[in-house]
């Protein structure tokens, strides 16, 4: 059966060489060949004799064609929609033709897929055995006997045993099979759970179904296929369902799946007072390695990543992909401490990890920063969980990326084991107040407060309030549709078939009371019925099919009178306008063109009940709402058209197959229909449990921000802090240069300002011109304060304090954009500087800016190896070196900014400053 988990291969596997079944699996492989080899060769010496090959063609390649469209579900199996037609050839063709339908049926299948012969063998085999069985005991005992009584009373018992036969022998030989090859127990294989059997009986049903159209006339065969397409789509809800748990690029859950699974672990520790524990992973430099090797690489590393997880996870844990470089990993069962060693794992694997990317010849290498929490430790809820390990991971990538640290109260510049401060650091600029929580979020109001339904049948209008102008549009519709009903009703009367208009109105009863409940209304497949009975009795059923309907929700509902006066004229209008266009069917003759006219027609009742029934309800809401009709209707209600032409035609078949067997039809009709009930409940129910997940999770975020921009602000501002007080470090090694990088600081943003810097720009430049000497930290006070000129191997010392000092504030992280103006202040306009040898324009404007106001300073300041020079002899060497080793440009502003006079003022100031 392929409709069902019939096949033991579910995805095509790679020839291995010398892999073969067990030795119980094999004896049950032949055992199985056997079996369909003697009940089969005994008949295929009639093929030549055999006179049904038009009918085998046909069910044979509706069969093929059907297997390859596979559903497979999330626990690995399989399911095709080859069983109504594979049935009804067990009890339409000769024996002879029943064995070659499960051959035809596999060959596409097998050129697609390739699966492994034994494999592919057994599935034919399992397939020839369940159809030779319907045909012995349903066709051949019964169908072909007198025992039975009456035709229909045989067709009915045929049609029973067939369904209950094949899922039972086909369920039986591949339950076998899996045990003796895999070991799986009966109740593990989940082949005789409920879900699985109603579903290939559903099929089976359907089979029995073609079975009778192919009986009464073969032309009706095509319209299986659209419940077929229904049960199809229906399979797919559970694959579609883990889909939207599974990140795509990477494979692991996403975040909404997580958000579930972290609320469920953390409400049973809570219950049981078990421990929890939560990582957050951070891929370091994701942006250099886009920048670097593109995108495609950026992705191969995370998949790498995601396959690093699942090396080292458990099984029971559940790692998901956050969002962007960010993963998650929750840790049932786990304390903190053994967290930590978990999160270590990971990241010592990673580092050690090399990702083959298509952009490199060389495998790349990548880290992660990691940040552990634990429950109750640092959290009890999930957002504090999340919050205290996304701090930790701020944590380890302000000290040095590639390092796991667990969440906690200290300030987040201030390392585990704190070293000894530098003594030129004061003690009271230290601040070690614990980060803010964060202010409650105010979710914006929504411009509609009222969702939007989203029905497959129609419901009335929501109001509050029952205005004048809908009052009037209430009245006229419900009059309209009442009138016309009436009109209908007295024209076209006839008591024929009034037991056939019983059952549909029963039929759409039932489907009205099955709707599903909806944001703003409600889901019913009651459209499909109004569409039917339209199709069969024509005007005089509209009003009694709208009024039903109508009753109907009014009983479950207890909706509002005006919500069930416009449903009832609504409705019937609708009913009245799908009848008209089944009434064209009548200008073209009976027989097969009639058949398929009536059917086409379908498609157009379908659209006219769509277009009068939304139209009504959106004009009715347009005119509530002071909205536009179109916009209303576009917006809320466009999207259902497929869905009523799909109604319409399978109301057109409905019709069809009453005039050919009467209330069988309906009941055949009606499988189907509760089966797409059954997917839109499914759905919907999956659809508002991911809508909220979705609000959880944008509040979760909106909260997380906003206590991470403060987070940010505040570390922004301590790590400026600390960089200030280790630059006022250096500038106090020596006396001589006591407040030399603030100074420059002011002489830079001085120059800025005068070149028409914007305000970012200026921000930037003030902290390169304060930082620019930081890297002075790494040269010793011996070069630093020698008062004799350096020697080469000295001065190449000391040249490398601009590299030294773009290397310390590119570690911060949020200065990046200020480090080339720091690492090239000391280069020269001419290309003779120091370290890159840029010259012209090659050199940042912030560093050539930073050069002039560094060299002003230091020529009016006194140090160790010479006395200050007077300002306008600084200004006049400045002026000679435009060109050669400053930039004139910014040589020209600082002119422009400082008059001589202000510069002498400032040189005598300085010296006795520098004494002082």
């Amino acid at each position: 059966m392929s409709a069902l988990p019939s096949d033991i291969a579910m995805a095509p596997d790679p020839p291995v060489r010398n892999e073969q079944l067990p030795l119980r699996a094999r004896i049950y492989f032949f055992a199985v060949a056997s079996a369909t080899a003697a009940s089969t060769l005994p008949f295929l010496g009639r093929l030549q004799h055999t006179h049904d090959w038009i009918a085998f063609l046909v069910l044979g390649t509706a069969a093929a064609t059907a297997q390859v469209f596979v559903v497979r579900t999330p626990n690995n199996q399989a399911y095709h929609t080859a069983i109504p037609f594979v049935l009804a050839a067990a009890l339409l063709l000769p024996p002879e033709l029943v064995a070659l339908m499960g051959i035809v049926q596999h060959v596409p299948e097998w050129l697609r897929m390739r699966y492994r012969w034994h494999m592919q063998t057994f599935n034919i085999c399992n397939y020839v055995l369940a159809s030779m069985g319907v045909w012995f005991f349903a066709q051949h005992l019964i169908l072909s006997s007198s025992l039975f009584g009456s035709e229909t009373a045989r067709a009915t018992l045929a049609g029973i045993v067939a369904c209950v036969v094949f899922v039972t022998l086909n369920h039986a030989t591949l339950a076998m099979m899996l045990r003796s090859a895999y070991g799986f127990s009966f109740r593990e294989t989940g082949l005789f759970e409920m879900e699985n059997l109603s579903t290939d009986l559903v099929l089976a049903a359907l089979g029995v179904a073609t079975y009778a159209f192919w009986q009464t006339n073969p032309w009706l065969i095509p319209f299986v296929v659209a419940p077929l397409i229904l049960v199809h789509r229906s399979l797919s809800v559970p694959q579609l369902q883990a889909e939207a748990r599974v990140d795509p690029k990477t494979g692991l859950f996403n975040a909404r799946h997580f958000a579930a699974a972290l609320a469920e672990e953390l409400g049973r520790a809570q219950r049981f007072e078990r421990p929890m524990s939560l990582i957050m992973a951070d891929l370091d430099l994701l942006r250099d390695i886009n920048n670097t090797y593109g995108h495609l690489a950026g992705d191969a590393v995370l998949k790498g990543i995601a396959e690093v997880f699942r090396a080292q996870l458990r099984h029971y844990d559940v790692p998901a992909r956050f969002g962007g470089e960010e993963f998650s990993i929750l840790l049932p069962e786990t304390p903190p401490e053994q967290a930590l060693e978990i999160a270590e794992r990971i990241r010592r694997a990673v580092a050690e990890g090399m990702f083959d990317v298509e952009t490199s010849s060389e495998p790349i290498r990548a880290t992660v920063s990691i940040g552990v929490a634990g429950y109750p430790k640092d959290g009890t809820d999930a957002n504090e969980l999340i919050h205290q390990a996304d701090l930790a991971v701020y944590r380890a990538k302000l000290q040095g990326r590639n390092r796991v640290l667990g969440a906690s109260s200290e300030p987040l510049l201030m390392p585990a084991e704190r070293q000894t401060r530098l003594v030129a650091v004061p003690e009271d600029g230290q601040h070690h107040s614990v980060l803010p929580p964060a202010g409650p979020v105010q979710p914006k109001e929504e411009r509609r407060s009222d969702p939007h339904p989203r029905p497959h049948a129609v419901h009335g209008p929501r109001f509050l309030a029952l205005s004048w102008r809908l009052g009037l549009i209430v009245g006229l519709v419900s009059a309209a549709g009442v009138g016309a009903g009436i009109a209908g009703l007295v024209v076209t009367w006839t008591s024929k078939d009034i037991l056939g208009l019983l059952t549909v109105i029963a039929l759409i009863g039932i489907g009205q009371a099955l709707a599903l409940e909806a944001e703003g209304g409600s889901i019913s497949i009651g459209a499909v019925g109004c569409l039917a009975g339209a199709a069969l009795f024509g005007p005089r059923a509209a009003l009694a099919l709208a009024i039903a309907s109508a009753a109907v929700e009014w009983s479950a509902r207890r909706s509002e009178l005006h919500r069930v006066l416009f449903n009832v004229g609504a409705l019937t209008l609708a009913s009245l306008a799908a009848a008209s266009v089944f009434k064209l069917g009548d200008f073209v003759p009976d027989g097969t063109q009639h058949r398929l006219a009536v059917a086409g027609l379908g498609l157009g009742a379908g659209a006219a009940y769509f277009a009068v029934n939304m139209g009504l309800l959106s004009f009715a809401l347009a005119v509530e709402g002071h909205e536009r009709w179109w916009a209303v209707f576009r917006e809320r209600f466009a999207w259902l058209l497929p869905h009523y032409l799909v109604y319409g035609f399978i109301g057109g078949v409905m019709a069809l197959a009453y005039e050919a067997v009467k209330l069988f039809a309906l009941g055949v009709f009606a499988v189907p229909l509760v089966l797409m009930r059954k997917t839109q409940e499914a759905y919907l129910k999956h659809t508002q449990r991911s809508a909220q997940k979705l609000r959880q999770a944008a509040e979760t975020i909106q909260s997380q921000n906003v206590s991470l921009e403060q987070a940010n602000k505040l570390l922004k501002e301590r790590s400026t802090a600390a960089m200030e007080s280790l630059s006022a470090t250096v500038d106090a090694r020596d006396s001589y240069t006591a407040g030399h990088s603030r100074r420059v600081q002011q002489l830079a943003l001085a120059i800025g300002r005068e070149l028409g810097l914007s305000q970012a720009e200026l921000d930037l430049l003030g902290h390169a011109a304060l930082f620019h000497d930081i890297g002075k930290l790494a040269i010793p006070d011996a070069i630093l304060l020698k008062p004799a000129s350096l020697t080469p191997d000295e001065w190449s010392l000391m040249q490398r304090h601009a590299e030294e000092g773009a290397r310390i504030i590119d570690r911060l992280g949020f200065l990046n954009d200020a480090v080339p103006a720091i690492r090239h202040h000391h280069e020269r306009f001419d290309g003779t500087g120091y370290p890159d040898r840029l010259r012209g324009e090659e050199i940042p404007l912030g560093a050539r800016i930073i050069h002039v106001a560094d060299a002003l300073d230091s020529m009016l300041t006194t140090r160790i190896y010479r006395a200050a020079r007077p300002a306008a002899e600084a200004l006049a060497e400045l002026r000679r070196a435009a060109g050669t080793q400053f930039c004139p440009r910014c040589v020209g502003a600082l002119e422009r900014i400082l008059p001589l006079e202000t510069l002498e003022s400032d040189a005598e100031r300085a010296p006795a400053a520098s004494v002082a």
